[in-house]
C-alpha cells in the first residue's frame, strides 16, 4: 500500500474540521505562549497524521509545533523525553512489518523529541516501504538538522530527495559534497544525475521571483569549475523523458514513473503528450485526482498560450486572438465550476476560483467566493486583501479599509504580502483624496524596498510637491 501526498483539498472533511481546529489552537500557542496550549496543538496534529499520514499540511505543522516544543526543553528535560519514549520506539521498531502501524507509534515518540533518532529512523524505514519518500525525508531532515556532521546521514538525506524528486535539494547536497572530494568520480558523475534530476522540478524556478536566476548562477559555477562534466537543461530533459519512455516499454507500469513524465513532457513543451500520459494514470487509478485534474488544465492552458503566441507572430486579427484567450478562459471557469460542484465545502478550490473570477473582471463573483474562501486558514489572510480590493473596485472604500487594516492587524512583520496589502490600501485612501494617509502607508513600503511597484515615483512626487509649496 502506498502512501500519496495530500494537501488540505484532498482531504476528508471530517480531517479539514480537525485540521482547521488544530490551526486555531497552534496560533493561540503562539499567541498566549502557554506550553499547555502548544503541547495541545501537538497532540492535534498528531492525530491527524495518524489518521492520514499523507496529510502533508499537517505533517508540517506537527513538526514545527514539535520543533519549538523541544526548543523549550533542558537537558534534563530532554532525557526524561528520551527515556519515556522508549516504550513507542522499541514497540514501533517491532512492528517493522506493519509500517502503517509502526509510523503511528513512532509519532508517540516524536510528539514527546522531535529529535529522537531511533523514531525518526522507523518513520524513515516505513515511508520507504510504503513508497512515500517524502516521509523518509521529514525523517532524515530532522536527523541532520539535530547533526549536520554525520556525511552518512547527508548522503542518505540526498538519496531521499531523489526518490521525492526534490531535484534542486538534492543537487545542493552533491554540489557540497563534489566540492568537498573534487578528485572523486563517482561524486562528479552523481552531481552530473543530480543536475538533470534539478532541472526537472517544477515550480522551483517560475513560482518564485529570484529563484532561477540564483539557481542558473550556481549551475554555471558548476559548470566553470568543473568543465563540461554537467549537461544543459534540455538536453537533461531529453535524456530523462528518453529513459523514462525506455521504463515504459519494459514493461513499468509505476504511475509515479508516469505522473513524473508526464511533469517533464510539460517542461519539454510537449503538452499533448503530457495529457495523453496524465490520462493514462486517471484509468489506471480509475478515478479523477484531482491534482491530475489540475495538471490537464494546466497543459491545455499552455497549449493555448502557445497558440496565441503563434496567432500573434503570424499577425492574425486581435479578434481571433482575443476569442482564443477568451475560449481558454472559459474552459477553466468550466473546470472550477465542476471542482465546486465535486467538492462544494474545499476552500481551496473556492479561493482558485475566486482568483480566477478576479482574473475576469467578475468583481461580484469574485467577492462572494472571498467571502467564503477566506474561512481557510492558509488563505485567510491573502482572501481579505482581496475582499477590500473587491471593494475598492466597486468604490465601497470604507468597507475595503476596513478588510486592509483587518489584515494588517494579523502581519506583524514587513512582507511581500504586507507590501501588497499597504500598497493597496494607500491607493484606496488615493482615490479617496485622503493624500496624507496614502504616503504613510507608502513611505513604510519604501522603507524597504524602493523598487516596489511604483512607489518611487509616489514619494518622489510627493516630496517635489511639498518642497514646492514651501
Amino acid at each position: 500500500m502506498a502512501i500519496e501526498k495530500k494537501t488540505l483539498k484532498d482531504v476528508s472533511n471530517a480531517v479539514k474540521s480537525a485540521y482547521t481546529k488544530a490551526i486555531t489552537v497552534r496560533n493561540q500557542s503562539k499567541t498566549d505562549g502557554n506550553i499547555s496550549t502548544l503541547q495541545y496543538s501537538i497532540a492535534l496534529f498528531k492525530n491527524i497524521v495518524q489518521r492520514d499520514p499523507g496529510f502533508i499540511d499537517a505533517r508540517q505543522q506537527l513538526r514545527d509545533a514539535e520543533r519549538e516544543y523541544a526548543g523549550k526543553l533542558n537537558a534534563v528535560k530532554k532525557i526524561i523525553a528520551t527515556v519515556k519514549s522508549l516504550k513507542f520506539t522499541a514497540k514501533a521498531a517491532a512492528l517493522s512489518k506493519k509500517p502503517l502501524e509502526a509510523m503511528a507509534v513512532a509519532e508517540e515518540a516524536l510528539s514527546l523529541y522531535v529529535y529522537n533518532n531511533a523514531a525518526l529512523n522507523v518513520l524513515s524505514e516505513a515511508g520507504k516501504k510504503l513508497d512515500a519518500p517524502f516521509i523518509s525525508v521529514e525523517a532524515f531532515e530532522l536527523i541532520v538538522e539535530r547533526d549536520d556532521k554525520n556525511e552518512a546521514n547527508i548522503v542518505k538525506l540526498g538519496e531521499f530527495y531523489k526518490s521525492a524528486g526534490e531535484g534542486v535539494k538534492y543537487l545542493q547536497i552533491r554540489q557540497k559534497l563534489a566540492e568537498k572530494y573534487p578528485d572523486d568520480l563517482e561524486k562528479l558523475a552523481l552531481l552530473r544525475e543530480a543536475a538533470a534530476l534539478a532541472s526537472m522540478e517544477k515550480g522551483k524556478w517560475d513560482e518564485k521571483p529570484g529563484s532561477k536566476k540564483d539557481f542558473t548562477k550556481n549551475l554555471n559555477k558548476s559548470n566553470n569549475d568543473q568543465g563540461d562534466r554537467i549537461i544543459r537543461a534540455d538536453d537533461d530533459i531529453r535524456d530523462m523523458i528518453e529513459k523514462y519512455q525506455k521504463d515504459i516499454a519494459d514493461g513499468n507500469e509505476s504511475i509515479d514513473l508516469r505522473r513524473r513524465l508526464a511533469e517533464l513532457q510539460v517542461r519539454a513543451g510537449e503538452f499533448e503528450q503530457a495529457i495523453e500520459t496524465y490520462n493514462w494514470i486517471v484509468k489506471k487509478m480509475g478515478t479523477l485526482d484531482p491534482a491530475i485534474d489540475k495538471a490537464i488544465e494546466k497543459a491545455n492552458v499552455l497549449i493555448s498560450e502557445r497558440d496565441v503566441e503563434k496567432m500573434i507572430a503570424e499577425g492574425r486579427p486581435q479578434e481571433e486572438i482575443d476569442a482564443r484567450k477568451q475560449a481558454t478562459y472559459d474552459y477553466r471557469m468550466e473546470r472550477y465550476h465542476d471542482r465546486i460542484r465535486m467538492y462544494p465545502n474545499d476552500l481551496q478550490i473556492r479561493f482558485e476560483y475566486a482568483e480566477l473570477l478576479w482574473e475576469g473582471q467578475n468583481v461580484d463573483g469574485a467577492l462572494e467566493q472571498f467571502q467564503i474562501a477566506q474561512r481557510n486558514p492558509q488563505h485567510r489572510l491573502i482572501a481579505i486583501v482581496y475582499l477590500g480590493r473587491c471593494f475598492a473596485a466597486k468604490k465601497q472604500f470604507d468597507m475595503a479599509i476596513e478588510q486592509f487594516n483587518r489584515a494588517l492587524q494579523d502581519m506583524p512583520t514587513m512582507t511581500p504580502d504586507k507590501m501588497a496589502t499597504l500598497y493597496y490600501l494607500g491607493c484606496t485612501y488615493e482615490q479617496m483624496k485622503r493624500g496624507q494617509e496614502a504616503v504613510d502607508c507608502f513611505k513604510q513600503i519604501y522603507s524597504v524596498d524602493i523598487k516596489y511597484m511604483d512607489i518611487e515615483k509616489k514619494i518622489n512626487d510627493y516630496y517635489a510637491a511639498k518642497n514646492a509649496q514651501a
